[in-house]
């Protein structure tokens, strides 16, 4: 008889990553972070490969930059509070001199099929 290895990838996503009811407030011309991707494989908090992001609408008065860095998983997190991760990480920064909505979507990939849509109130 034959067994597998079931694992199962749970997406854990911060706050700062999901589709906003209301936009995300930033500074004008400073670079802030607006998302937060990390996978964790089961329910003993062991953390998977980083996932890639992919911007599928830029925004139009910004600029985004997507790095991998050690993050720490926040208190809201019900398995994994207060541990670090690899993470991929996505900041926002306005053109000179502009304030107002700017927007942006993006998917993890591979294969996640969810597209998150990001509205920003640059001040």
């Amino acid at each position: 008889m034959r067994s597998a290895l079931l694992i199962c990838a749970v997406l854990s996503i911060v706050p700062l990553s999901r589709a906003f009811a209301n936009p995300l407030d930033v500074r004008a011309e400073v670079e802030t972070r607006v998302g937060i991707h990390h996978v964790v494989l089961g329910n003993g908090c062991r953390f998977g490969v980083v996932p890639s992001i992919v911007i599928t609408k830029p925004p139009i008065n910004g600029a985004l930059l997507v790095q991998t860095e050690i993050v720490r998983i926040p208190d809201s997190d019900p398995n994994c509070a207060g541990q670090t991760a690899r993470a991929a990480v996505i900041y926002y920064k306005s053109v000179v001199g502009y304030h107002g909505a700017d927007s942006f979507s993006y998917e993890q990939v591979p294969d996640s099929g969810q597209v998150i849509d990001v509205e920003l109130n640059v001040k």
